[in-house]
């Protein structure tokens, strides 16, 4: 079995306060990008075995595992699974791909394995693993609020293309939320002034990301990518989520290759086009 686990960008992301369980409490529109990891399901033999090339972390670390893992912890069932990865979201950016694999085995193992779970229970599941899994469960833009992993709209966004930058630099979402040295207050009734249930909004107006500041005193680098998009044309730019991702927004492909072409590009750098994922999951790659 063969699922797409797609990347997602976070065109808002509001910091609200600090929890009591140490987490923050946001308000974040993520939106399902059709850059995506291949995630490889086969039943059989004993155990989880996990392959993962590139992947530099211990295989009961990663996160595909763990979701295996409690997949059969929380369902009884004793048989055997083998996960192979097929890596194409750049790691430790802020695209969710560690998150959208774990949710993907998750969704896939309900399926292989015939358990009939619904979208509530899996989300719940995936809530354990960690706080954007339950995102990748829908596959849908949404507004999430809580930890980022409680549903609290659907939102219909205006077709867009999008540019990541993505520079050979890691960034601890730990430092980040370390560094941000604004005060948390409370949401001042955004989502009440724009009706985002019955409202298509435009991405490119909606580009706040309270962890930017934070993220470019601890790495200058992204502001110069941000600057650059600008200057080629993006209709707007954001840093996705912790970093160390930056993406331009574009109206369409086109766009976004013009803008790539009078680009200079830097060594080590990636430059990723791509577009969103609407309607259900898995339908309507507009790529």
């Amino acid at each position: 079995m063969k699922i797409q686990a797609p990347a997602k960008i976070n065109i808002y992301l509001k910091v609200l306060s600090r929890r009591a369980d140490g987490y923050h409490e946001l308000r974040t529109i993520m939106v399902p990008l059709s850059l995506s990891d291949g995630i490889f399901l086969a039943e059989g033999g004993s155990g989880i075995v996990v392959d993962a090339p590139g992947c530099s972390c211990e295989e009961k670390e990663n996160l595909v595992y763990k979701a295996a893992h409690l997949f059969f912890e929380s369902t009884g069932i004793t048989s055997g699974v083998t996960i192979r990865v097929e890596k194409r979201i750049p790691v430790g950016a802020g695209l969710g791909g560690g998150s959208s694999d774990a949710a993907s085995v998750l969704m896939g193992m309900n399926d292989l394995f015939r358990t009939g779970l619904g979208r509530e229970d899996l989300m719940l599941m995936a809530g354990k693993i960690g706080a954007d899994c339950p995102f990748f469960i829908i596959g849908r833009p949404m507004l999430m609020g809580s930890r980022g992993d409680e549903i609290i709209s659907e939102i219909a966004i205006e077709e867009r293309a999008y540019l990541l930058v993505v520079p050979p630099i890691g960034l601890s979402t730990g430092k980040v939320y370390s560094a941000l040295k604004s005060p948390l207050t409370q949401e001042k009734d955004r989502f009440t002034m724009h009706n985002t249930l019955n409202t298509i909004i435009m991405p490119e107006q909606w580009l706040e990301n309270d962890l930017e500041t934070a993220a470019f005193g601890l790495c200058p680098e992204l502001k110069s990518i941000k600057d650059e998009l600008l200057e080629a044309g993006a209709l707007g730019v954001l840093m996705s989520g912790s970093g160390s991702s930056v993406f331009g927004v574009f109206q369409d492909t086109d766009h976004v290759y013009n803008a790539m072409s009078c680009m200079q590009r830097h060594e080590g750098y990636r430059y990723i086009p791509t577009t969103g994922l609407t309607g259900e999951r898995y339908g309507d790659n507009r790529s």
